[in-house]
């Protein structure tokens, strides 16, 4: 069973997108009640089914391990009722049996992140074949669980459609509410210029509906006014649209966040010692943002700087610029100056700080802070977190973890190992290089010097030369990779050429300089990584604007674009704050809001091919927390 302290990956991802199922329980076709039965008594009822089961043969053995099995899968003992379940050949098993064979199998490879496996289940044709003859719970079950197979292997419009049908079989409220923001959240994940182009092809009303206001939303996601107005025109254009009878809830929310918007901010940067430049580069992108709204006509707030640098008190100049108007204040930059407002009992005006606490613990940060804090910066330990779960849904379970000696590199390697074993990972080794000596380091790693060693004791052994290959360690099937560009181009090959070449490597945004590179980046081919949207992204005006007015090296390119997110998420807060699924899609990436008012990014991935970074297909991959 995985577990999550009070946070349970796999529980939540099958909660968002098997909430119809959840809550619409498949009545069981056998006298064993779990509800009623105790975790010893569930044991030893299984353990009792398994013997007759065992003294039993053809349909009547299949019929005791089904109701083992489903037992098991009610206490999320997967790998118990996996056992039972693949030792069924479901081939021979009349209908319901194959129904109900297929149903648990299907719930223990989705919780299990074996989607080959749930794809096989889930679109097998004799299933196909059935679903009149199922019953109302049947299908619910089954169509919720194929919209989570579809949505986590990125097969948004397939999801979409089995949601749509998902929604004409549902009897409660709260169940419909679940899966109309199961649609919406999927919806979301797509880009813009997708989401049109369906629209445009769609000839299914309520598909071809829900596409137009998913494209409308998400062009207009920096302009809170303009999407007010485009969401109205929608209404009066579709009112027979189930969405317009309940608008998803982030959209309900428009009117109040621009009633409430804030008509003085206070932005507090650094503008002298070590972090000016980069308080430079936050500001021109906050003040791009500011400027581009101003063009557009966008009702936009009064700004006032102040500085933050040095030893500056930030309780005193907090209170400065409440005492001068503020509505709302962003900044610092500076962790210890975070940490010390989020120690404060009370905040009498909201702030956004632009870097994180200390705190450990994403899922807990902040939630001890005042009312009103809230944290938002480029945390290199996001990217891990976001790389343990993408792996994990890729299919792999045994990494290795490679990473340079350094403070910032520990943190990030400890939020993957974290996040990874969370899920049901294992780490097989953690090792550390400096800036050299790469082949050392790898080779200890990949235990290609035990293995030199059996050949060496194999010579003292005979006596004489024998054939011999090295050989590195099998208990890996993933990689992550922490390194810069100049150090990644180094290890890749490195890794090949001790024979890990064909191993998945993982990796954060620190491995791509943010320039195109052929001639040195062919040798990081093959190599994931996470990053921000704002790299890629050639159209938004905001990045146009900085290009051709600012002169700051590229390493701060990523300052400009938490500057313009600042901007656009400081109104959206309470959104976030409401909306568990609502997300932001901003420059730095797909902001959401996690307890106690921090709010992490979910980048895009990306994979080095013949020398330059090329799209992946977007998934869920971002496990909900609970």
């Amino acid at each position: 069973m995985l577990n999550r302290g009070i946070y349970c990956a796999l529980a939540a991802l099958m909660a968002l997108a098997l909430a119809s199922c959840g809550s619409t329980p498949t009545q069981s076709t056998f006298t064993d009640d779990p509800v009623t039965l105790s975790a010893e008594q569930i044991e030893a009822r299984v353990r009792e089914l398994v013997d007759s089961a065992r003294a039993s043969s053809g349909p009547e053995r299949d019929d005791y391990l089904l109701r083992a099995a489903e037992l098991l899968v009610q206490q999320q003992e997967n790998d118990w009722a996996r056992n039972l379940l693949t030792s069924i050949d479901a081939r021979q098993l009349e209908d319901a049996a194959f129904i109900k064979h297929s149903q648990l199998l299907a719930q223990v490879a989705l919780q299990d992140s074996s989607y080959l496996l749930a794809e096989s289940i889930l679109t097998n044709p004799r299933l196909e074949q059935q679903w009149y003859d199922l019953s109302p719970e049947q299908e619910v079950a089954l169509r919720g669980m194929r919209a989570v197979l579809f949505e986590r292997r990125g097969e948004i419009p397939s999801a979409i459609n089995e949601r749509i049908q998902l929604g004409s079989l549902l009897t409660t409220e709260e169940d419909e509410l679940h899966n109309r923001e199961a649609i919406w959240h999927s919806l979301m994940t797509l880009p813009r210029n997708e989401l049109e182009g369906l629209a445009r092809q769609e000839s299914n009303y309520t598909l071809r509906g829900w596409y137009s206001l998913a494209a409308l939303s998400k062009n207009n996601q920096t302009n809170l006014e303009r999407q007010q107005q485009r969401v109205e025109e929608w209404q009066s254009d579709w009112p027979q649209h189930p969405a317009n009878r309940n608008l998803p809830q982030d959209l309900q929310l428009l009117r109040q966040l621009v009633e409430q918007a804030p008509s003085q901010i206070a932005l507090l940067l650094p503008q002298q010692g070590n972090l000016a430049q980069a308080g430079d580069a936050v500001r021109d992108g906050f003040m791009a943002a500011y400027y581009h709204a101003l063009s557009e006509q966008s009702r936009v707030p009064q700004i006032r700087q102040y500085d933050s640098a040095g030893d500056i008190d930030i309780l005193t100049l907090y209170e400065q610029a409440v005492a001068e108007g503020a509505e709302f204040i962003i900044g610092p930059l500076d962790r210890d100056k975070v940490q010390t407002l989020s120690e404060q009992e009370e905040l009498p005006v909201p702030i956004l700080t632009l870097n994180y606490t200390e705190s450990s613990n994403p899922y807990l940060a902040g939630l001890e802070s005042p009312a009103g804090f809230y944290q938002f910066g480029l945390a290199a330990e996001d990217e891990a977190r976001q790389v343990a779960r993408r792996a994990y849904l890729d299919g792999h379970r045994y990494a290795l973890v490679i990473t340079p000696d350094r403070n910032w590199s520990e943190r990030s390697a400890l939020a993957f190992t974290d996040e990874w074993l969370a899920l049901g990972g294992h780490v097989v080794n953690i090792s550390q290089f400096i800036n050299s000596g790469y082949s050392r380091i790898i080779q200890e790693a990949l235990l290609i010097d035990q293995s030199q060693a059996r050949r060496q004791e194999l010579v003292r052994l005979f006596g004489a030369q024998v054939e011999f290959e090295p050989r590195r360690r099998q208990d890996l099937d993933m990689i992550f990779l922490i390194a810069n560009p100049e150090q990644g181009r180094q290890i890749k090959p490195t890794l090949a050429f001790h024979y890990a070449g064909q191993v998945p490597v993982y990796s954060t945004s620190h491995i791509y300089s943010g320039e195109e590179d052929r001639a040195s980046d062919g040798d990081l081919n093959g190599v994931r990584f996470n990053t921000m949207p704002w790299l890629f992204d050639q159209d938004s005006p905001e990045k146009q604007a900085i290009v051709e007015h600012v002169r700051a090296p590229a390493i701060y390119s990523r300052m400009h674009a938490l500057g313009v997110d600042a901007y656009h998420l400081h109104p959206r807060l309470p959104q976030l704050a409401q909306v568990t699924q609502a997300r932001l899609y901003g420059a730095t990436g797909a902001l959401q809001m996690l307890p106690g008012g921090r709010i992490e990014r979910e980048q895009v991935w990306v994979e080095f091919s013949r020398g330059t970074v090329q799209p992946l297909a977007p998934t869920l991959a971002d496990i909900e927390v609970e």
